[in-house]
């Protein structure tokens, strides 16, 4: 995995990392409960952050990006490749939730497959661990304890950024955290096992093809309106 020459403060990864924390949440948040920003909008909005945010860091970090897009590329098309394999079958099992052919199945899977699989590969599964293996290299832990906290904490980082990312959406706050978790936990793995950048995002892509082609509509999903409460808030409007 590229390293800066100079290395930069372990504190400062921290900081980043606390920052694609917040902007995961704040996103989801901000669209899909608070504003609700529908997808057409809001893949462009998470594609944009996610692509500020992981030049940011990398330029902040001192190492050049394209040697880090590069970088064992084979062994992330080949990974990306298995995690597609391990993850068919559970993604077949989601409930089927809508029906789209044609044209429109042609273009959710370039915009929704696509670009919205790499953004969310990217700032979920690349982005976070990638920090925290930084920070651990910046640390300088060696031995046994070190090479536990290099592949240990940033999958627990990438697992707890899954996880407050889809707290922000309002239909995601249930079990649904657990096998979302566990899947994007595979990406996260990949990209550990081939210092790959390609791994997760190409493998997301896998996934929301999946998701797209068998039926299950992606986050963010418009929030109902409660009827029974409309009608009240209307009733006293009118006694008013």
């Amino acid at each position: 995995m590229p390293v800066p020459t100079d290395e930069p403060v372990w504190w400062g990864s921290l900081i980043w990392l606390i920052g694609v924390t917040a902007v995961a949440f704040g996103i989801a948040w901000l669209s899909g409960t608070r504003l609700r920003i529908r997808r057409p909008w809001y893949v462009p909005m998470l594609f944009a952050l996610t692509a500020g945010l992981a030049v940011g860091y990398v330029a902040w970090l001192g190492v050049d990006v394209s040697a880090v897009v590069t970088a064992r590329w084979g062994w992330g098309l080949l990974a990306a490749a298995l995690a597609a394999i391990l993850l068919y079958a559970p993604m077949r099992r989601q409930p089927v939730t809508r029906h789209v052919q044609g044209r429109q199945l042609r273009w959710e899977l370039l915009w929704e497959g696509g670009v919205y699989g790499v953004a969310e590969g990217v700032l979920l599964s690349a982005l976070p661990p990638y920090i925290t293996w930084q920070m651990v290299h910046a640390l300088g832990w060696t031995g046994a304890g070190g090479a536990v906290a290099r592949w240990g904490l940033p999958i627990v980082a990438a697992a707890a950024v899954v996880i407050i990312h889809h707290l922000g959406y309002w239909d995601c706050r249930n079990m649904i955290l657990l096998p979302i978790t566990l899947a994007l936990s595979v990406l996260t793995i990949g990209f550990l096992v081939t210092g790959s950048w390609i791994a997760p995002a190409l493998g997301h892509v896998f996934m929301h093809f999946e998701a797209t082609t068998h039926g299950v509509e992606m986050p963010p999903v418009e929030r109902p309106v409660n009827a029974a409460a409309d009608r009240r808030t209307r009733a006293r409007a009118v006694a008013a």
